[in-house]
């Protein structure tokens, strides 16, 4: 066994070893199981280790430097900033400070009358 990669995240770990079975690779994580039962135990391990057999290491690596690199990126047209940024409705937020202006203008017509015990307020 040959290690090719160390993560310092044991899902990303998980993923790229997923990743790596998908494409017909036998990969083993090591230290995978400590990190999840005590994370704070990954420092100590030094992250967790992904080895493959020695004849598939080479491809294996290869393969990681090119996920690595977006070889297999998917773009976008639109970014979520700009969706927002599009859906944000100036109209509505003039439209409630004017209802906020109203009601203090008209004031006493929209506050709740005041319990009949506690008297007149004069």
């Amino acid at each position: 066994m040959t290690e090719i990669a160390r993560f310092a995240d044991v899902y990303e770990a998980e993923i790229a070893a997923a990743r790596l079975r998908a494409d017909g690779f036998d990969p083993v994580l090591g230290g995978a199981e400590h990190v999840k039962a005590n994370p704070l135990v990954l420092q100590a391990l030094g992250g967790v280790n992904l080895s493959l057999p020695n004849d598939q290491a080479d491809a294996g690596r290869r393969l990681l430097e090119s996920l690595r690199s977006g070889a297999e990126r998917i773009e976008d047209g639109d970014s979520i900033a700009a969706k927002s940024a599009r859906g944000a409705k100036p109209l509505w937020i003039l439209v409630a400070a004017g209802l906020g202006i109203l009601a203090v203008l008209k004031g006493i017509e929209y506050l709740p009358t005041p319990p009949i015990w506690l008297g007149p307020l004069d």
